[in-house]
């Protein structure tokens, strides 16, 4: 099966990639912003035309989107989460690959719980900032698209790596400052 994982370089995108390339019968073509990827493209800026092309040339019978930006100001996130995002489903529908797509979304589209409460699957959502709410909007285009498409909403990934700025990893430096270590 051939699989095009966009963001392979990111928290979740790295473990992705792991998983995927210890299959054999998945042939993996990571696309992003760094010279590591193996298709340079950013989809904040990049035209649906261009990654279009791409994915009828590559002709994947899966899109994974670990792709996107944790911090930064409304414009940045907006533009990384949500602008990205349009620009995979715009893509999607001009291609003839009839690709799936595997959008990674995040609790945060959620907003806050009360403490000791949890968050149903079907609750509403009522993001608490302009990360969550970037977030939600790039899954509710990816359900409105009409495309054989799925989103998974993360909550707390944490692991080796688990970045600074995320509340985990800010937890996790707290803790080593806190040992001495």
């Amino acid at each position: 099966m051939r699989v095009l994982l966009i963001g392979a370089n990111g928290y979740i995108g790295r473990f992705v990639a792991d998983r995927l390339l210890a299959d054999p019968a998945v042939q993996l073509t990571a696309l992003g912003r760094g010279d590591d990827a193996d298709v340079r493209f950013d989809l904040a800026t990049g035209s649906p035309g261009a990654l279009t092309r791409f994915l009828d040339a590559v002709h994947p019978g899966v899109v994974i989107n670990c792709a996107g930006a944790t911090r930064g100001g409304a414009r940045e996130l907006t533009r990384h989460n949500t602008v990205a995002v349009a620009t995979v489903c715009e893509a999607l529908r001009r291609s003839g690959c009839g690709a799936r797509l595997v959008q990674i979304g995040c609790g945060a589209e959620y907003g806050p719980s009360q403490p000791g409460s949890s968050t149903a699957e079907d609750a509403v959502p009522r993001p608490g900032g302009p990360y969550g709410v970037s977030k939600l909007a790039a899954t509710e285009l990816v359900l409105g698209s009409g495309l054989d498409a799925v989103v998974l909403r993360v909550f707390s990934p944490a692991g080796p790596g688990t970045p600074a700025g995320s509340p985990l990893g800010r937890h996790a430096e707290l803790e080593v400052a806190v040992a001495g270590l």
